[in-house]
C-alpha cells in the first residue's frame, strides 16, 4: 500500500508546521514531593534536579519573587523621583500596581499581614513629602507638623 505524497505544487501546507519540527514534548512527573507534584515539560531535563533542590532548600517560586520584588521595592525608594523622566516614572507606577497586586493577592490567600514600617516605607514617605512640598506646600507643613507632633510625643513616654 502507497503512502500518499504532499505535492507542494497543490500548496496545501498546515499553517506554521515547519514551527513545531523540532518541537519535542516529553512530560516527566516527578512525585518527589507527594503533596505538591511537578510536571515538567520542556527539552531541559537535566535541570529538574537543580529545580527541586532549590525549591525544596530555598523555597516556591513565588516566595523568590517575592523577596526579589522586595529588594526591588527598597531600590526603588532611594531613586531621586525628581530626576526621572515621565516614562521612567510610568514604569515605577507599573511596578508599584504590580507590587501591590502580588500582595492582595497573597492576602486574599494568607489574610493581611501585619508588617513594621521598614526603610523603604520611610524613604517612599519622604520622596512623597517632598514632592508634596512642591506641589501643595500647605498640605505639606500641614503633614510635617502632624509628624512632627506624633514623633516629639513618642519622646516623652
Amino acid at each position: 500500500m502507497n503512502k500518499p505524497q504532499r505535492n507542494s505544487s497543490q500548496g496545501m501546507a498546515f499553517p506554521f508546521q515547519d514551527a513545531f519540527k523540532n518541537f519535542m514534548i516529553d512530560p516527566m512527573t516527578s512525585w518527589q514531593r507527594f503533596y505538591n507534584p511537578q510536571f515538567y515539560i520542556n527539552c531541559n531535563t537535566g535541570d529538574v534536579d537543580v529545580e527541586n533542590a532549590v525549591l525544596r532548600e530555598v523555597g516556591s517560586y513565588g516566595m523568590q519573587l517575592g523577596r526579589i520584588l522586595d529588594v526591588i521595592d527598597v531600590l526603588v525608594a532611594r531613586l531621586p523621583q525628581d530626576e526621572l523622566t515621565p516614562q521612567e516614572r510610568g514604569v515605577l507606577y507599573q511596578f508599584h500596581a504590580l507590587s501591590e497586586k502580588v500582595t492582595t493577592a497573597v492576602a486574599f490567600v494568607n489574610g493581611p499581614k501585619e508588617k513594621d514600617t521598614t526603610l523603604s516605607d520611610v524613604d517612599r514617605l519622604i520622596s512623597g513629602l517632598q514632592s508634596l512640598e512642591r506641589s501643595d506646600p500647605a498640605a505639606y507643613r500641614l503633614l510635617v507638623e502632624r509628624l512632627q507632633n506624633a514623633i516629639g510625643a513618642d519622646d516623652k513616654k
